[in-house]
């Protein structure tokens, strides 16, 4: 019988699973796009009443905050869960699918809100035996514009401070009941590109009185692939996706004008102001050697997510005390894909871990953004006991060093 901290039991944890799972089917049955998450916010709001957990809607009605207060002095941790979904017409056939046209749950926000839920809902009959406090992050708008940086900017890292963060996501490629865990750099920095070549319109047949700016910009793309494999070292990686390209509006013309768009990702600082500069480069200087002009706009997305190291191994052996020995794994390599919980672990010392959703059932689809993705539900149960091993463990531990 496993007991966290003292605090609750395998055994006890276990008679919750099946509210955890009916609160996710709701969730998934009920998606709301990033910016419009109000009726999940209304449902996390109702069931934090429930619970008898402080707690605040904010952004627009978008957005829940939320508060246990411990019975004891000590740390204040943030736990924060996405919420939004993907405009994806759900394809599963479950009895829970999506009931809002061309919206799902394909990347699995609705496994964070309720794992979130969940250690809500356990910590908040237990603030007695808490040595400090858990705020509650129920954040919009990650698949889109960074509802973290909103939520930031709204204050919610103050009153109580918040000392630590935590967060998590879900992983298909790995099954359920497991975790990963990542020391250093985690995800990528994105940034996306909107570049417009104007040229010089003409009759098709006659290219020499015109400037072909669709001619051009598919130099400029062509260019743009030296910036991964010479410009930049290959110790550490960068990619340039050119995902959306219009120019031209008949068959028989040289265009004059040729837009296309993609986004970059790289995974320091150095390299991502290098890239941004080499982009800009070639884009002018291709488009000057044929008598063109190009507007380039590079616009910052998410940074570059970093999980404190001290913090990462205190989870490592929680989740390993939580889940089992075996059941957690040390990832080597970055993701290339971003995440806005960087925004977090830029203000605070943080971890941000993948929960393993990975299903045995060969119906099952087990990939991400993906119209027939279903997650094993058994990973809701992991994902509570894992970050409620994780909150007592940095209660334990106390505020970060330097503030000792």
């Amino acid at each position: 019988m496993a007991l966290y901290h003292g605090i609750i039991s395998d055994e006890e944890l276990k008679k919750y699973e099946g509210e955890f799972i009916s609160w996710r089917r709701d969730f998934h049955e009920n998606p709301d796009l990033s910016g419009q998450e109000q009726r999940t916010a209304a449902r996390v709001s109702e069931l934090l009443t429930e619970f008898g957990v402080d707690h605040q809607v904010i952004l627009d009605g978008t957005s829940v905050v939320g508060i246990i207060k411990g019975g004891k002095p000590g740390p204040t941790i943030g736990l924060r869960a996405d919420m939004d979904a993907l405009p994806i017409k759900e394809c599963t056939g479950l009895p829970y699918a999506s009931k809002n046209e061309g919206v799902m749950h394909a990347c699995g926000h609705d496994i964070h809100t309720t794992v979130l839920l969940g250690v809500a809902k356990v910590l908040s009959r237990k603030t007695h035996l808490l040595s400090g406090n858990v705020k509650l992050f129920f954040q919009p708008n990650e698949e889109r514009d960074g509802g973290a940086k909103r939520m930031i900017a709204a204050g919610v890292l103050e009153n109580p401070h918040v000392d630590y963060v935590l967060g998590m996501h879900i992983d298909a490629f790995n099954p359920a009941g497991t975790l990963g865990i990542k020391y250093g750099i985690m995800y990528a920095a994105n940034d996306t590109l909107d570049i417009t070549v104007h040229g010089k319109g003409a009759h098709g047949a006659h290219p020499e009185h015109g400037i072909d700016s669709i001619a051009i910009a598919a130099e400029i793309i062509t260019n743009l692939q030296m910036i991964v494999s010479r410009l930049t070292t290959p110790l550490t990686s960068v990619v340039c996706t050119i995902g959306t390209i219009e120019g031209g509006s008949v068959l028989n013309q040289i265009a004059d004008r040729t837009r296309f768009t993609g986004i970059m990702r790289t995974l320091n600082e150095e390299n991502r102001e290098k890239v941004k500069t080499a982009i800009k480069n070639i884009a002018e200087k291709t488009a000057e050697m044929y008598g063109a002009t190009v507007d380039v706009i590079i616009k910052s997305g998410y940074d570059v997510l970093v999980n404190d190291d001290e913090v990462t191994a205190l989870m490592e052996k929680s989740c390993r005390e939580a889940l089992g020995e075996g059941n957690v794994y040390v990832e080597e390599f970055p993701e290339i894909s971003s995440e806005d919980f960087s925004y977090f672990t830029l203000e605070r010392p943080g971890c941000f871990m993948h929960l393993g959703c990975g299903s045995h059932d060969p119906e099952s689809v087990n990939e991400l953004h993906n119209a027939y993705f279903r997650p094993d539900e058994d990973c809701i149960l992991a994902g509570v006991k894992a970050q409620i091993n994780n909150v007592l463990t940095l209660m334990e531990r106390g505020l970060p060093q330097e503030k000792n």
